[in-house]
């Protein structure tokens, strides 16, 4: 039984937890504004503070602060559908226009090469696995490997999987048990048309070792074409695989597949590099594909610029290859010259000065070199590459070397960044400034959007520093780019309009959230705007009219995976596929929302490098990870 005192009581305790969920409440927005005030505050300028002056600069005076204006709140677009409708590709046709059944003639009964294919799985060999050990050395035999081993669809269990001839040929060997325990072998001669611009000759031979005895049912003299079916893979003692080579001696003997030094000296060439290039070289377009000599290991290849000097041999295209400063020549593709690791130790990044003939290179212990691109004393055609200035910087690290414009450079290490005049001055230097520095040029300077719990978005010149958006874990891979009149960001939420009167930045386009990192932005010479981004729904084309409105939107989703890369060329704009070891080359018809096929390159190599597109006078220059570095002549 409830006493008459406790029912008095429940009215006064109900009052009493009404007031404290009131003051509950009142405490919790007051901490949830916590939060804007302390934005607030990290919306203020990073301090740009002085640098500690080197022992051969002249003393550096700080630039003053400025104040950033603040950010109006955006005006944000419908979200777009989860798909679009599908792009049209074109230009797909590029195979059937280039082979052909063999046509005899007398120092080819069998036909000329038309074009190479793989000797699984043809023509790309994409289910096939392997290909990528040629000149490897083997502790077992104590000698390097001659050729390449391949394995079918599966794997290890290829028994039976048929093997083709990579083109058409003449027979030169065949036997059943031309390796004894280790099964069948063939051997095929090849001719081209005009020479081999590989190997100096005309012929060469492709090599199919490991074959299922019965399977072997061609003699020495038969003729064989391109994708013809010769043989199906054996047991060897090790597991069933194909051993295939390519070389330019020995028609008629099967010898060991390993030779006791480097076989590419000896006559034997990395087949599986040697067929993407035949590929590449007859290409519509292609002026020079490297490497001239095939090496067995591929180099990773970064593109530093193109310098252009009337005192020079010719307009060079400067690169780092294996970590080394090289210099070729754009018309032909010749190595000019290249810097020795000796002398200045590896390079793991590089800048061509915007004013004066000078290369910045930067290793990973903070040192910073200024080498000058004119021409030398001895041979004035070639640079001398004399250290002109150093620094010593107190970082270890991944170096990012950014342009001053008008001359000088900015150096970006972990969380710091220095800017240094052409003349090795030190100008200022700030901390605190986040990871990856994406940037976009502006008529007087940079624009930076800085990633990481420190980001944010502002602009760089000889004077200092200008922070102007500041956000805390701004995200990564928010790409600037400049297009006619205005300056656009791109990243995984969408597309902004950035105004640097105000300082601001505005949400224009709405995007699925997606990774930046796969799509990419370019600014069109009309003022529009191309966007690739992909998301989990679909990966979709963008094209905005120089006003901000969208031209169209098309997906590519059924079409292209892998990430994109779009480049801008004298009023043309490329998408370039990067995919499972194979780039492809798109021309994009912004008028009628067309992808055009203009070219397709590939390797096998295991390299895990960047594949790259980039523009160089009329020329789009192409680097395949671990495989060719082709140039295209003004493409369409």
């Amino acid at each position: 039984m409830i006493s008459h005192r406790a029912r008095d009581k429940k009215p006064c305790c109900l009052a009493l937890i009404v007031l404290f969920i009131l003051l509950a409440t009142a405490c919790q927005q007051r901490e949830s504004a916590d939060p804007i005030a302390r934005q607030t505050a990290a919306a203020s300028r990073l301090p740009i503070q002085p640098a500690q002056t080197p022992t051969f600069t002249p003393v550096f005076t700080p630039t003053p602060s400025r104040t950033p204006t603040a950010t109006p709140t955006p005006t944000i677009t419908p979200t777009p559908t989860p798909t679009a409708h599908p792009i049209t590709i074109a230009g797909e046709d590029w195979r059937e226009s280039r082979i052909g059944p063999p046509v005899s003639s007398g120092n080819a009964p069998c036909g000329v090469v038309d074009l190479l294919d793989f000797p699984l799985d043809p023509p790309e060999g994409i289910s096939a696995s392997g290909g990528g050990d040629f000149g490897r050395f083997r502790s077992r035999y104590d000698k390097f490997h001659a050729g390449e081993d391949w394995w079918g669809v599966r794997g290890r269990q290829s028994f039976g999987e048929p093997v083709y001839s990579i083109g058409h040929g003449l027979v030169t060997y065949a036997e059943p048990e031309g390796w004894n325990r280790d099964k069948g072998v063939i051997i095929i001669q090849h001719t081209f048309a005009d020479g081999s611009v590989f190997a100096g000759d005309k012929e060469f031979l492709s090599f199919y070792g490991h074959l299922d005895p019965p399977s072997v049912l061609l003699n020495p003299g038969d003729c064989v074409e391109r994708g013809q079916q010769i043989g199906q893979i054996g047991r060897p003692l090790s597991s069933p695989h194909l051993h295939f080579e390519i070389r330019t001696q020995a028609p008629y003997q099967t010898l060991t597949g390993y030779w006791p030094e480097d076989p590419s000296l000896v006559g034997w060439l990395p087949p599986s590099a040697f067929i993407w290039s035949q590929r590449i070289r007859s290409s519509p377009g292609v002026l020079w594909a490297k490497p001239d000599a095939l090496p067995y290991a591929f180099e990773d290849n970064e593109y530093v610029g193109l310098f252009n000097s009337d005192s020079l041999i010719a307009e060079t295209i400067i690169t780092l290859q294996s970590l080394q400063l090289t210099g070729i020549n754009l018309q032909d593709g010749r190595q000019l010259w290249q810097l020795e690791s000796e002398e200045t130790g590896s390079v793991y990044s590089a800048l061509i000065d915007e004013r004066l003939p000078i290369v910045y290179i930067a290793d990973r212990s903070g040192r910073i070199q200024a080498l000058s691109l004119s021409g030398g004393a001895a041979d004035p055609t070639v640079p001398s590459l004399q250290p002109l200035w150093e620094l010593e910087l107190d970082v270890f690290g991944r170096t990012n070397l950014l342009p001053l414009v008008g001359g000088g450079l900015l150096i970006a290490v972990n969380d710091r960044l220095w800017a240094v005049s052409s003349e090795g001055l030190m100008l200022w230097e700030t901390e605190a400034v986040g990871g990856s520095i994406p940037w976009a040029r502006l008529d007087d300077g940079l624009l930076l959007s800085v990633a990481g719990a420190n980001g944010f978005m502002g602009t760089a010149d000889a004077a200092g520093l200008d922070i102007w958006e500041t956000a805390e874990d701004w995200p990564e891979n928010s790409f600037p780019v400049t297009a006619g009149s205005r300056i656009w960001l791109y990243n995984r939420e969408g597309l902004y309009q950035l105004s640097l009167e105000s300082g601001t930045a505005e949400l224009h386009y709405t995007l699925p959230r997606g990774l930046a990192s796969l799509g990419d932005v370019v600014g069109l010479p009309d003022g529009g705007l191309l966007l690739a981004h992909a998301d989990t729904a679909d990966r979709r084309l963008l094209a905005f009219n120089s006003d901000g409105s969208l031209r169209w939107e098309r997906s590519y989703e059924s079409f292209i995976s892998g990430s994109v890369r779009l480049v801008e060329q004298n009023g043309r704009v490329y998408l370039m596929n990067d995919e499972n070891n194979t780039v492809t080359l798109y021309a994009v018809d912004l008028n009628n929302a067309v992808l055009n096929q203009i070219f397709i390159g590939g390797t096998r190599s295991d390299n895990l490098g960047d594949s790259w597109v980039e523009t160089a006078e009329d020329y789009l220059i192409i680097s395949i990870a671990g495989g060719n570095m082709v140039a295209l002549d003004n493409p369409r």
